[in-house]
């Protein structure tokens, strides 16, 4: 590690825990309105005003788990260098440091996180933004659903 402790914002999503890197995120808010977001997949919540810019708004737990999407939780705005996306989440629980010692373990292939870290005796898992937005593109592009969902095979793994 270069000397600079990583830091990991854990938030919920359907009662369950997600990490994700604090450096993917610019900003962290209340959910303003949003408007549709024309032949947009269901998981898409619309698009929102930000700082003057259209910002798309992913439902994260109805991308995941199928849910209905909801209006009410926190968005997380990830980082330009990232992508020009919003994702709404359930609730931010903390910002924890891995400079206390923090595990970080590799995860079996086939969910949007490579690793996860373990907080409190906890695995949680560590979101991988790439992998989220490749097969974000790949919906879009190709106008259908994804062939299972993060909890089907979040199971498989056990």
């Amino acid at each position: 590690m270069s000397g600079r402790a990583r830091r990991f914002l854990i938030f919920t999503l359907r009662g369950d825990r997600y990490a994700m890197n604090v450096s993917d995120l610019a900003e962290v808010m209340e959910p303003p309105p949003t408007f549709p977001i024309p032949k947009a997949p269901k998981t898409f919540l619309g698009v929102m005003n930000f700082h003057g810019a259209p910002l798309p708004v992913l439902d994260l737990a109805s991308f995941f788990h199928g849910d209905p999407p909801e209006s009410t939780g926190r968005i997380l705005i990830l980082d330009h260098k990232i992508g020009s996306l919003a994702l709404r989440i359930d609730t931010v629980e903390r910002i924890i440091s891995d400079i206390r010692g923090l595990q970080i373990q590799q995860q079996d292939e086939g969910s949007y996180a490579r690793q996860s870290i373990m907080f409190n005796a906890e695995k949680i898992p560590l979101l991988a933004i790439d992998l989220l937005m490749a097969e974000l593109e790949d919906e879009i592009r190709t106008g259908g659903g994804k062939s299972e969902s993060f909890t089907e095979v979040k199971a498989e793994k056990g």
